[in-house]
């Protein structure tokens, strides 16, 4: 018997999030879809975040909380979210963000309409460290809508953009468990994680606003050059925020070299008996590399200046 009201899956990772994870929680305590599991974990933080949890936890059965021993580092907090879940559907949440009431409604009515289906987001309005709202409505990311696999892998190279909205978005869980998630050797996991969600179904995008994604950090406001927030951006995924205790390697200082291994080797080589993987991934990684050129001589610079 088909499941007519499907569990949701509502991941939540947090670290020092205390500031806003009020607004966070409320908001999702709120949805007009009652039948979701909140699933938070902390980790590490050395504020009050998860003292906040248990709160919460305390009054909404929903609601499962952990406790990381130790900082794990940012992807890898995200990962261990979504192999605690148990839902058909899955959502990674922002802390800091806030969610309309029909966020989970209106994502499950869209990813649920026709088969091939892979991920499911929505525009987004942007808020500042206030609540205040700085932009309306931001049409954000980008559309797959072709049932064949090819031709999605072919057409995104082209159309990528707004990857940090997207896998906020709603996934199936079955085919998310096929990706590596969040890889923690990958700079723009987020992107590397759409192109392999590309090659397993459809990506939609529900015009209709149904996240306040919060502005609030330092690294978020105006940069001089590209090649000095390039820098930042680099440095903070060396931070221990992002990687926790363990020391930074190779695969850090050069990101645009190993992101297109990590494209070769999972959509390429990875199935190696269909040449055609490899065919694509080359193609994909050509045209990564000539976006990236000049990311990828700051990083050469960079490492050989320090060495």
């Amino acid at each position: 018997m088909a499941d007519i009201k499907p569990k949701i899956s509502l991941g939540l990772p947090v670290y020092n999030e205390s500031e806003f994870l009020d607004e966070t929680i409320l908001s999702l305590e709120k949805q007009t879809y009652e039948n979701i599991e909140i699933i938070a974990i902390d980790n590490g933080s050395d504020d009050d975040s998860y003292e906040k949890l248990e709160k919460y936890s305390q009054g909404d059965k929903r609601i499962k909380i952990f406790k990381n021993d130790e900082n794990i580092g940012l992807s890898n907090n995200f990962n261990l979210i979504f192999k605690k879940s148990t839902g058909k559907y899955f959502v990674w949440i922002g802390a800091h963000d806030r969610y309309n009431r029909n966020f989970v409604e209106e994502l499950l009515k869209t990813i649920t309409s026709s088969k091939n289906i892979s991920l499911v987001f929505s525009n987004v309005s942007n808020i500042d460290k206030n609540s205040q709202t700085i932009n309306h409505k931001k049409n954000t990311g980008f559309q797959l809508l072709n049932n064949n696999s090819l031709l999605r892998l072919l057409k995104l190279p082209w159309m990528i953009r707004g990857s940090g909205d997207i896998v906020m978005g709603m996934f199936d869980s079955e085919i998310l468990k096929k990706t590596t998630l969040f890889s923690d050797s990958v700079l723009w996991a987020d992107v590397f994680l759409i192109y392999q969600i590309s090659k397993l179904g459809k990506i939609i995008r529900v015009d209709e606003v149904l996240r306040d994604r919060r502005y609030f950090r330092d690294e978020e406001e105006h940069f001089e050059t590209w090649e000095s927030k390039y820098k930042k951006l680099t440095s903070r995924f060396r931070s221990p925020r992002e990687i926790g205790n363990r020391k930074p390697g190779l695969s850090l200082y050069f990101p645009v070299l190993f992101m297109c291994w990590n494209i070769f080797y999972e959509l390429g080589i990875k199935k190696f008996y269909n040449p055609i993987n490899i065919i694509v991934s080359i193609y994909l990684i050509t045209i990564f590399l000539l976006k990236r050129r000049a990311a990828l001589w700051i990083d050469i610079k960079t490492y050989f200046s320090k060495s």
